[in-house]
């Protein structure tokens, strides 16, 4: 029986609050960047950022811990990843994909309750944007 590893990543917005530390990386702030999270935010020190480690092995770029979304380990129609924070188009309507606490498991889902898994796989959906740079997708301000 041979069973396939889930694929673990996790993207973020870059930011550089140090003058002068931008030549340690290529990104600039509100740049994406996809990888392994290496520091989470701590609630002792919450003015320090969350870190990642990008897709190169680059280490200790910084990122702003309210951007920082997993995979779920599906793609949309035109074979983008979708992540958490993503905005999905099914059917005629825009819903943004989140990490839902709620109940006895914790599972990616839509923000109107429904169950984000495999059941979508059939289902042709589209990344459209995302909840930090679009967030008029989804009807509000």
């Amino acid at each position: 029986m041979r069973t396939e590893m889930r694929e673990i990543l996790f993207r973020a917005k870059a930011i550089n609050r140090v003058p002068g530390r931008e030549y340690r990386t290529k990104y600039k702030n509100g740049d994406w960047v996809y990888g392994l999270l290496e520091k989470p935010r701590y609630q002792e020190f919450p003015e320090l950022p969350a870190e990642m480690r990008n897709t190169d092995g680059v280490s200790g770029i910084e990122v702003d811990f309210d951007t920082i979304g997993q995979y779920t380990g599906l793609k949309d129609k035109k074979g983008r990843r979708i992540f958490e924070g993503d905005i999905v188009s099914l059917g005629c309507a825009n819903y943004p994909v989140i990490f839902n606490t709620l109940g006895n498991c914790a599972e990616f889902a839509l923000t109107d309750g429904v169950p984000f898994g495999f059941d979508y796989v059939h289902v042709p959906m589209e990344v459209v944007g995302n909840i930090y740079d679009n967030p008029e997708l989804l009807g509000g301000d």
